[in-house]
């Protein structure tokens, strides 16, 4: 028996605000010490999405950026971003390789299970991917996701364990998708840090009802759906016992203001942006709603 330290790689593609840049941080933190040690890999945040990366500067998290990964799709920087991560397999020497989302899981694993092919007598590296939500709907057309799905399928041939964050993802990525086999797959539910939440109240009376939607203003958030039920309420005379706050920024900013000047609700909707003290924000509001057409865990709620 050895008292050498274990060594997991964790790779995600970038620390854009929301729960799997949390779930990234926060085991990168706590399983860096005793028995462990963590590298935390990522790619670069995208224009308009909120950059996360000061909650591995608060944790004392040092994470490694490869200036290549990110969210798009790209032959020659993805290629770049692969290179990258097989030179960082081969001097951090890892025993478990820990991915999460979907491209910073295909580039990690195939990382390692090109390494794991040159290791006919050696050890093999342990590979692990969280699906902390997943893109078989609503993200793209017909074609892309079955395009997607077989990738995944592929990649979960050669991963020891998937860990999934609810029973019902199980089902979708066992039963409903076929990506990976029952015994591979452990339900891992999202664990959540709720200090200064708990000790919210009621908001104080307002004389208007405040409502908040939080999180990316990407499509799958499905942000036209307030909008309408706002247009609703306009039309019932209703609109001036409401206020709606739109918590978050993403590529659908510019589009969305102009839906609301056009639906006529742009007085009753305020754009927040990204906003770090959530607690402050939480306790000004009266309700929040989630209208995803997509979701693994809705942190926000």
């Amino acid at each position: 028996m050895t008292d050498e330290p274990y060594r997991i790689l964790r790779v995600i593609a970038r620390l854009n605000i929301g729960g799997p840049s949390i779930q990234a941080v926060t085991l990168s933190d706590l399983l860096s010490k005793g028995r462990f040690r963590t590298r935390l890999v990522c790619g670069q945040v995208s224009a308009h999405e909120g950059d996360m990366s000061y909650l591995a500067s608060t944790r004392k998290v040092e994470s490694y950026v490869i200036p290549t990964l990110g969210r798009e799709i790209s032959a020659f920087d993805d290629l770049r971003s692969f290179r990258e991560l097989r030179k960082m397999v081969s001097t951090f020497k890892p025993h478990i390789i820990h991915t999460h989302t979907a491209k910073a899981g295909t580039l990690g694993r195939l990382a390692g299970m090109s390494i794991n092919a040159q290791r006919v007598l050696r050890r093999k590296i342990r590979l692990v991917h969280t699906f902390h939500g997943h893109v078989f709907h609503s993200y793209f057309s017909p074609l892309k996701t079955a395009a997607f799905m077989q990738i995944e399928r592929f990649l979960a041939r050669s991963t020891d364990r998937i860990i999934v964050i609810s029973a019902t993802q199980k089902k979708d990525i066992c039963d409903k998708y076929r990506i990976a086999r029952p015994r591979q797959v452990r339900v891992v539910p999202l664990g959540f840090d709720l200090s200064g939440f708990e000790r919210l109240g009621p908001p104080p009376s307002q004389g208007i009802f405040c409502v908040g939607i939080i999180g990316r203003l990407a499509p799958v958030k499905n942000h036209r759906m307030l909008f309408e039920t706002v247009r609703i309420l306009k039309d019932q005379g209703e609109e001036q016992a409401f206020k709606f706050f739109l918590v978050g920024d993403g590529e659908l900013r510019e589009s969305l203001t102009q839906e609301a000047k056009r639906l006529g609700i742009d007085k009753s909707v305020v754009f927040t942006g990204w906003q770090k003290e959530m607690p402050e924000v939480y306790r000004k509001l009266d309700a929040v709603v989630l209208t995803s057409l997509n979701e693994g865990t809705p942190v926000s709620l």
